[in-house]
């Protein structure tokens, strides 16, 4: 077998490259800050942006809804009872002529106000036990979670309605009960992730600076753990949506003459034999909002997290 050489190339078919300095620092991309990174990718998620779309749609409808009909959330007609919907009342009406429309979007304000309000107390609760915990460690961190752990072994829908039978029901007596030990996932989170990040060179720079323990905390870990937070506090909101449903399902949440969602479905289920739709229309509108707060929620979580860009 004969081996020939390479033939050898010209120097004429080569261009060297030219160095250009404005080049090298080209961005290749937009300037963008965190949240504005964070909005263009929730924007490309077509599932996340459809639930948000969704829940902003049951908010309005929340607040300018029970205004659309001529009919009062609470006020009874005997001559309209169990009436299916129609062009005048549009969910129909219930065992005592209340307008369904009406008393739907009424228990919508009651129903996220509770969920909303809880979770985001939960977060708050949870934020600073957990980051106290984690950042100062030993004596401290050790007590903390073994007082997490002891409520953690105590089941969460036990605890609301025993303290529901005990309050008197209301929208504070439900956020109250959920509350109580409500806020020890959010601990637990954050206090892993300020654990992750205390021994961070930026924190021991800030330390080595003289920033004092609340600065370093509040000003450097928590910004850090922020996506976690809001991921957490949003998927924690359809919980909080259900449970209250669920209590007033029971008799222990909202009363009557008020409205919500898990009253409304109580009635339904009553009555469900006579007319279904009352019913099926609070069992809908529930799964839609908490569908699309879940997926939202996992929307938001991809978006946040930086190990995905």
């Amino acid at each position: 077998m004969t081996l020939h050489a390479p033939e050898t190339l010209s120097p004429e078919l080569f261009e060297p490259a030219v160095a250009d300095a404005d080049a090298r620092e080209a961005l290749c991309r937009p300037s963008l800050t965190f949240w504005q990174d964070a909005w263009q990718k929730l924007r490309k998620n077509r599932v996340a942006t459809a639930s948000m779309i969704a829940i902003i749609c049951c908010a309005l409808l929340a607040a300018v809804g029970p205004a659309l009909v001529p009919y009062s959330y609470s006020a009874t007609d005997a001559s309209c009872i169990d009436m299916p919907p129609d062009r005048n009342h549009w969910f129909g009406t219930d065992s005592l002529g209340r307008d369904l429309w009406a008393r739907t979007w009424m228990g919508a304000r009651a129903s996220l106000l509770i969920g909303f309000a809880a979770a985001l107390i939960n977060s708050c609760i949870g934020v600073v036990i957990g980051g106290l915990a984690g950042y100062v460690g030993g004596k401290t961190d050790m007590i903390l979670m073994r007082i997490i752990d002891v409520l953690y072994a105590i089941p969460y829908m036990i605890v609301a309605i025993l303290l529901m039978v005990v309050l008197k029901p209301g929208m504070q007596s439900i956020v109250l009960a959920m509350v109580i030990i409500g806020w020890i996932k959010s601990a637990r989170l954050v206090r892993g992730q300020v654990l992750a990040l205390k021994n961070q060179e930026y924190v021991l720079a800030a330390r080595k600076l003289g920033a004092s323990d609340f600065r370093i905390v509040f000003r450097h870990m928590i910004p850090n753990t922020l996506g976690l937070i809001i991921t957490d506090l949003t998927m924690a909101v359809p919980y909080a949506i259900f449970t209250e449903a669920f209590l007033s399902y029971i008799g222990l949440g909202i009363q009557p003459p008020q409205s919500s969602w898990g009253l409304l479905a109580r009635y339904g289920a009553q009555n469900f034999r006579v007319a279904p739709f009352q019913l099926f229309i609070p069992a809908v509108v529930i799964s839609i909002t908490m569908l699309s707060l879940n997926l939202f929620g996992d929307g938001l979580r991809d978006a946040l997290d930086p190990k995905l860009r």
